[in-house]
């Protein structure tokens, strides 16, 4: 009788086994443009019952597994409305087609969220911007994209050039690992002019992470990093043309048009034409505000796609930028007047290859190429006796990655290898700089994810520099959303390092009689310099809620930079420009709090605060506020949309004092420590706020007309001794405000959609 009984057990605990056995079910999901069916890459699929699920492959391929009887399946896709699809036949592929958000109702609160919102779904303190967040502003090129986004601070790094740099977490752009679809693309010889050969009107949509990057996309990530997804061949626009005018004298005209050469392959041509012709002098320096100039660039991109699951883009540019600027009088011809010549070539081929085995649905190949010439002469001084920078540099670049799962899709990882070759050559003030470099590393990366609401990424990647020997970088980040997740936690840490390029990166001592000087650690470095090693970690929190009757949205957060290793930029002595290596350098705390609140259906305001405490320890001066800094910035944005498509958006911003480089009150006592202490010289507080008003017809033609700096706030004297240029005194790199001063502008969009 027990024999029986074990038996019946046995067979019975065998039928419940063999009826919960899992099953994997696959599907496809697409979406339509016209008559044409196209997947969807990147889409998240999972039972209803289950938040964690899997994401299609780039060709919209999935496998999930199947616990349950007759559920049901849900797919999502940004921009898109979900679908959920009722599965009773376990051997059937499931065919998603998911509708564009604009076919419905709530497409515009939808939209509005996606213009620009914190990632819900990426373990790091990543912001998305679409490209309706840029278009409130007068944003030509990528430089002038950050107007509205209190995580990024851009001004004027020079008053003559006005080219605009950008700072995060307090510390200077070149800190920031800036990439064009997470291939290098603002870095070396680029870093200074490199965010305006971006234009604006090319760009599909920019993803700002603070602190420590991913592993994954190299080892220079220190501040944060930005990466640029420029519109793609198989994209929702045919056409694409916008005008720009100001008051300034500026105009420029960027234009796309794709081209569907069969379902699988199409193709899109970019063209660009700026021109500044007009003199101006609005402050009676005798120096031009801002350069005349010319700019052209010439882009084409090709995409194609496989029904075996292989798919890839390639893109070729040129581009060439001419600029003429300094005193009025070497403009209107006088040979012995202060002149700068600025002229640039850019060359640059990328391509990215990617393969997914549709056996394996969450295992994919992926590589990707770019190799950047860039040429640069530029002159300072009269026609007759002046100072030239000449420099060349070539970029080869190329990152093997595979990822894939161990065991179930809780686990999974990716990993590869990678190689950077920089080949640089520059000359200026007698200084002669060659550098080859070459990088090849290789990347683990591992992610944690039992569900959509909890993640912890883990990554390390080991390289070996050509010059600097083998290097180490570990990373880690983690993410928890709670409260039916309304409430999120991130953190993260890791370590960044990068070589200084000082003379590319610090073009503004150029314009200025400053004396160049590199205390050189070892010959045999990069310019004598050691690398720069720092160590980034962070804390972020969002919270939504409902203030009142008003959805909304705080967040928090805080990060702190610490240089292991860096290279000072020392402008403290008048007429003397220092380079040198700093142990223990700079220390960078940024604290921001932000509210997004929508009054009202086609209201959104938004409002920011953000504190930086960044100390810069210098050789001979002890600590001190690190210059061109404002500690204190508070940041309003309004945006108010009709029914009848028209915008109203107005961003005013107010920035606290900034330390200007070497101005003390004398006594100059060594060992002034931080920000607080009355003997150094600081800007005023002022404010700047920006206005626009634009008008869409039918979906596809909008017109704007705007103003930057209404109430028309300037710096006074921009340009120490500019009656004097070609004293050691003169400096034009001085600069903490604006200074054109109030800029009307207009001009149309064009958006045909495929």
């Amino acid at each position: 009788m027990k024999k029986i009984i074990l038996l019946v057990t046995l067979l019975s605990s065998l039928w419940v086994q063999g009826q919960h056995e899992q099953h994997d079910i696959s599907g496809t999901v697409t979406y339509t443009i016209g008559d044409k069916i196209r997947p969807i890459a990147g889409a998240f699929v999972h039972w209803q019952e289950n938040p964690s699920g899997v994401y299609a492959d780039s060709t919209g391929h999935f496998r999930i597994e199947h616990h349950h009887e007759a559920p049901y399946l849900i797919a999502s896709f940004a921009s898109y409305k979900s679908d959920t699809i009722y599965v009773n036949d376990l051997t059937r592929p499931v065919v998603f087609t998911l509708k564009d958000q604009n076919e419905l109702q709530g497409a515009t609160v939808f939209a509005k969220k996606l213009s620009y919102s914190l990632s819900k779904l990426d373990p790091r303190t990543t912001i998305l911007m679409g490209e309706r967040e840029f278009q409130k502003a007068a944003c030509c090129n990528l430089s002038e994209s950050f107007e509205n986004s209190p995580a990024i601070d851009a001004s004027f790094a020079d008053a003559v050039t006005g080219t605009k740099q950008i700072k995060m977490l307090g510390l200077d752009g070149f800190y920031t690992l800036i990439g064009q679809e997470y291939m290098p693309s603002v870095r070396t010889l680029n870093s200074y002019y490199g965010l305006s050969y971006i234009p604006s009107a090319w760009v599909d949509a920019i993803q700002i992470t603070k602190g420590a990057g991913s592993v994954v996309n190299g080892y220079e990530s220190i501040a944060g990093q930005i990466n640029v997804e420029l519109k793609k061949p198989f994209g929702k626009e045919k056409l694409v043309l916008d005008q720009f005018v100001s008051d300034g004298g500026r105009s420029e005209t960027d234009f796309m048009y794709v081209k569907d050469i069969n379902q699988k392959v199409a193709t899109s041509v970019f063209g660009r034409y700026a021109y500044r012709g007009s003199n101006f002098d609005r402050n009676n320096d005798g120096f031009l505000d801002v350069p005349l100039s010319k700019d052209y660039k010439l882009m084409n991109r090709w995409q194609f796609i496989t029904d075996v699951g292989l798919e890839g883009i390639a893109t070729a540019s040129y581009q060439r930028n001419t600029q003429e600027a300094g005193q009025t009088a070497f403009a209107n011809g006088d040979k012995n007047a202060y002149g700068i010549g600025i002229d640039a070539e850019v060359f640059d081929v990328s391509a990215k290859l990617g393969k997914v085995n549709k056996n394996k649905p969450n295992s994919s190949f992926g590589s990707q190429y770019n190799f950047n010439h860039s040429n640069l002469t530029s002159t300072y001084g009269s026609v007759e006796d002046n100072e030239s920078y000449e420099a060349r540099a070539d970029q080869a670049y190329v990152n093997l990655l595979y990822q894939s799962i161990i065991g179930n899709t809780f686990h999974q990882y990716q990993t590869g290898l990678s190689f950077l070759f920089d080949n640089t050559s520059e000359r200026y003030a007698g200084f002669y700089f060659t550098r080859q470099e070459a990088v090849p590393g290789a990347f683990f990366e591992y992610t944690y994810k039992p569900k959509e609401t909890f993640s912890l990424v883990g990554g390390i990647r080991t390289d070996y520099n050509s010059i600097y020997g083998l290097s180490i970088t570990p990373r880690f980040h983690g993410k928890y959303r709670f409260n039916q997740e309304k409430t999120s936690l991130r953190m993260s840490a890791g370590l960044g390092r990068r070589t200084s390029n000082p003379l590319a990166q610090n073009q503004q001592i150029f314009a200025s009689g400053r004396t160049l000087i590199i205390e050189m650690t070892d010959p045999n470095l990069a310019y004598g310099l050691e690398q720069e090693v720092a160590l980034n970690s962070g804390l972020s929190f969002e919270h939504e809620f409902r203030l009142l009757f008003m959805p909304a949205t705080i967040g928090l957060d805080y990060f702190n930079t610490t240089f292991l290793q860096e290279v000072v930029v020392d402008r403290e002595t008048e007429g003397v420009a220092r380079f040198y290596n700093m142990k223990n350098g700079t220390r960078a705390h940024s604290f921001q709090t932000q509210l997004d609140v929508q009054p009202a259906r086609r209201t959104d305001i938004r409002i920011a605060y953000r504190m930086f405490d960044v100390e810069t320890k210098y050789k001979d001066l002890g600590t001190l506020a690190k210059p061109f800094i404002s500690r204190h910035r508070a940041f309003i944005n309004l945006t108010q949309k009709t029914r009848k498509d028209w915008q109203f958006s107005s961003t005013a911003t107010w920035y606290g004092r900034q330390r200007i480089a070497g101005k003390f009150y004398p006594p100059n006592p060594p060992n002034i420590n931080l920000i607080y202490n009355p003997n150094y010289i600081a800007s005023p507080n002022f404010i700047l706020w920006n206005a626009q008003i634009s008008k869409t017809f039918k979906k596809q033609f909008e017109v704007y007309i705007g103003a930057e700096n209404l109430l028309n706030y300037k710096q006074e004297n921009p340009i120490q001794e500019a009656d004097k240029p070609f004293s050691s005194n003169f400096d034009a790199g001085l600069v903490w405000g604006p200074i054109f001063g109030r800029m009307i502008y207009g001009g149309f969009r064009l958006r045909l959609k495929s």
